[in-house]
């Protein structure tokens, strides 16, 4: 009986020991005077004040002009053993904006951005600067007509339009054409162009209906056996797109997904967000890439 209780006090002082060892070791390591306390705020110091500068040498005093009341004015004399009054010195330390996420660039372009001016800029383009009209490849109402390798602008976000311009004109993207068309407008332009191509609707939508049954299951379900996602965790379901940044699949011809899904494959096109669509592109298999293709596009 006597040792049954005894383990019985043993087991108690271990439970109850153990936790309260821990909390004062951890009430220790926070509020203790070691390296790793919390900083006292009087224990940071300010620089020391600078050295004052040494006095010139005297000169002999010029002439004063008795025109000028400003010479026979005495000089505001400061008081002896007075101590000369300095800046208040920055205490060191962090402030908040350094913690603050940096915005990119081509947002500004943006603000303020007229799609009036954007429409007829799409319209004339800039001849003196190499510049095109934009409607002779990407349709006048930014529908590409003849399909091909052109985008249709129509349906994408002002948003992803100024960033996939600015990358352009900076060379992030590659493509000579557009490369040339972007670094020939200014800041204010590409806003105006993304502000008018964005408040277009897309083209009709036949998402589905040709593709077959594997481009479905990519579009939906993904393959969990390669890594593949589900194409509409990113483009949203059918490819309607998903956020400003993450564009619009649906309607566009299959040979401008399949050209820029190659493009993902071989590194031409590096200005994908850490590098996800370079590393899903190399996991589709040729057919899959035109399945898909045709499953965004829909029927001609």
């Amino acid at each position: 009986m006597i040792e049954h209780r005894n383990g019985i006090l043993i087991a108690v002082a271990l439970m109850v020991g153990v936790p309260a060892i821990t909390l004062l070791a951890t009430l220790h390591q926070m509020f203790g005077t070691g390296g790793d306390g919390p900083i006292r705020a009087s224990a940071v110091q300010a620089p020391p004040a600078p050295a004052p500068a040494a006095k010139p040498a005297p000169q002999a005093p010029a002439a004063a002009s008795p025109a000028s009341p400003a010479a026979a004015a005495p000089a505001a004399a400061t008081p002896a053993g007075a101590a000369t009054p300095a800046a208040a010195a920055p205490v060191p330390g962090r402030s908040a904006q350094d913690f603050s996420a940096s915005r990119p660039a081509w947002e500004g372009y943006l603000q303020g951005a007229d799609p009036a001016l954007g429409k007829q800029l799409a319209a004339s383009g800039k001849p003196a600067a190499g510049v095109q009209a934009c409607v002779a490849c990407h349709g006048q109402a930014g529908i590409t007509p003849t399909g091909g390798i052109f985008p249709n602008l129509a349906g994408l976000t002002p948003e992803y339009i100024a960033k996939q311009l600015a990358d352009f004109r900076q060379g992030t993207r590659k493509q000579a054409l557009m490369n040339t068309v972007a670094q020939g407008l200014s800041e204010q332009e590409i806003g105006q162009l993304a502000a008018y191509y964005g408040s277009l609707a897309g083209p009709p939508l036949h998402v589905g209906e040709t593709g077959g049954e594997a481009a479905r299951k990519l579009d939906q379900i993904g393959d969990g056996a390669r890594a593949l996602p589900a194409c509409a965790n990113c483009h949203g379901l059918r490819g309607l797109g998903e956020g400003p940044l993450l564009p619009r699949l649906a309607g566009q011809s299959k040979e401008y997904f399949a050209d820029q899904i190659n493009a993902f494959r071989n590194g031409s096109r590096q200005n994908d967000d850490v590098g996800v669509m370079r590393a899903f592109a190399q996991r589709l298999t040729d057919s899959e890439v035109e399945a898909l293709g045709q499953y965004y596009a829909g029927p001609r």
